[in-house]
């Protein structure tokens, strides 16, 4: 094969991959923190304006597979928002940066964004997951009836080795997270961090219909026969592969499409 048909070939298998992974492969969900603060900037006001009026278009234009807007409502540092976004392969997600770079009105809103002298926020961190096999893509909750938003709970666990890291996502993988769903216990996403900080752990958003249903999922799941039983196998234990559990409570803004 002479170097032309080398390359074609490889590009020709590049696109084929891309393509099985956008088809039902893992998907990739970055979640990026904005921490703010109260002041007569208005930081939180101007942000959310932002997100709604220039970000969430521009997502629908260039094809982010799924996203989210929320802010915490009970949590440490606050105020804060969380932006959850889905993207089928590592090559869709290169194909949407792209996309954004090359997006006009949505260049013009972030530099105009960006050239206000008080800024819309402070600091803003992002993580990068890949879903769970066991939940490779993102499950967002249908519009309720009275269209009332979800509570949501963004958990993260950190652990001492990627070895306990790899532990607990086979105990999702197999047993936990059908668990989750016999319970009340809502996933949106499941997914270990590949790039951010903190690491190694791995990050879920998971939704109830309001705080009562949130307590009572919980107390279902500890209490139920199966829970008791995984957590008591070997190795399976929190001690052994659990070293740090964080969680924040979340409510979606009001035009977020996961609500």
């Amino acid at each position: 094969m002479d170097r032309r048909g080398f390359l074609s070939a490889s590009a020709a298998l590049a696109a084929g991959a891309a393509s099985a992974a956008d088809a039902g492969g893992n998907q990739f969900i970055e979640v990026r923190e904005y921490k703010m603060r109260n002041s007569k900037a208005q930081q939180s006001n101007r942000l959310r304006d932002f997100f709604e009026q220039a970000h969430l278009p521009m997502t629908k234009r260039v094809g982010v597979a799924a996203v989210g807007y929320f802010s915490v409502y009970l949590g440490e540092e606050s105020p804060r928002f969380f932006l959850v976004q889905a993207y089928n392969s590592l090559a869709h997600m290169q194909e949407v940066l792209d996309a954004k770079a090359a997006d006009k009105a949505w260049m013009k809103a972030s530099d105009e964004l960006g050239s206000d002298p008080n800024p819309p926020f402070d600091r803003a961190g992002s993580r990068l997951l890949r879903t769970f096999d066991g939940m490779k893509r993102l499950d967002a909750p249908a519009l309720s009836e009275d269209k009332a938003p979800r509570f949501f709970d963004l958990r993260t666990y950190q652990a001492e080795t990627f070895h306990d890291v790899r532990e607990k996502i086979n105990m999702f993988n197999t047993e936990e997270i059908s668990i989750f769903r016999k319970v009340g216990i809502n996933p949106v996403f499941f997914g270990e961090t590949i790039i951010g900080d903190k690491m190694p752990n791995l990050t879920y958003l998971v939704w109830y219909d309001d705080e009562a249903a949130r307590a009572k999922a919980w107390n279902a799941f500890l209490s139920h026969p199966d829970w008791i039983r995984i957590r008591s196998k070997p190795g399976w234990g929190n001690d052994d592969i659990v070293a740090d559990v964080g969680n924040t409570h979340l409510k979606p803004l009001p035009f977020s499409p996961i609500r």
